[in-house]
């Protein structure tokens, strides 16, 4: 795991919210302007495990998923260097976000990792948004869930200290902006 000094020179900002509310719009947006970004990995293990008849899936095996899930989110994050931010969709702290919100108590592989992985103080939160929403193969939760589960992930990243700031709902580019200019000023 990456030591504190790097921490520091690498600043990592988390895009969280409700599934479905535009984080991944945002992250290829910015990617498209340059900036340095980690993907979302939920959608591909979900892909992949539906083209195998797999069930590593969020709805079947929560757990077994969630693990997956972290072991790639941690190199996502060792994975960054330099002094320039890191735009991440989605951080380790959705990880129990999401099994707390199915009942489920985090081992100590999460607990352990949300201890040691930290990101900018402020995270960047997309609020849930119907009109942009839509269910497919890989995101089956009604809109209604999304929005429950959009609460859980902004009260884990409360709890773990973290401030939030809501991403106004707008174009891709204005969302954009905002989240590049609000970035700059946490840099500051």
């Amino acid at each position: 795991m990456n030591n504190s000094s790097e921490i520091l020179t690498t600043p990592r900002f988390v895009i969280t919210g409700g599934p479905g509310f535009g984080k991944s719009s945002i992250i290829n947006e910015l990617e498209k302007l340059g900036k340095e970004c980690r993907h979302e990995i939920s959608r591909s293990i979900i892909k992949e495990q539906l083209a195998i008849g797999g069930d590593v899936l969020p709805w079947k095996n929560l757990p077994a998923f969630s693990e997956v899930v972290l072991s790639k989110r941690l190199l996502q994050y060792e994975m960054c260097s330099g002094n320039q931010p890191v735009y991440f969709d989605r951080g380790v702290p959705d990880i129990l976000a999401y099994l707390q919100f199915d009942g489920y108590v985090p081992n100590d592989s999460v607990l352990h990792a949300i201890s040691i992985v930290k990101y900018q103080p402020v995270v960047f939160v997309t609020p849930p948004w119907k009109e942009i929403y839509c269910v497919d193969g890989e995101r089956i939760e009604s809109y209604e869930k999304a929005c429950l589960l959009h609460e859980a992930i902004e009260k884990t990243y409360l709890n773990l200290g973290y401030s939030l700031v809501h991403v106004p709902c707008g174009s891709i580019s204005q969302r954009v902006e905002f989240i590049l200019s609000t970035s700059d000023k946490q840099l500051l």
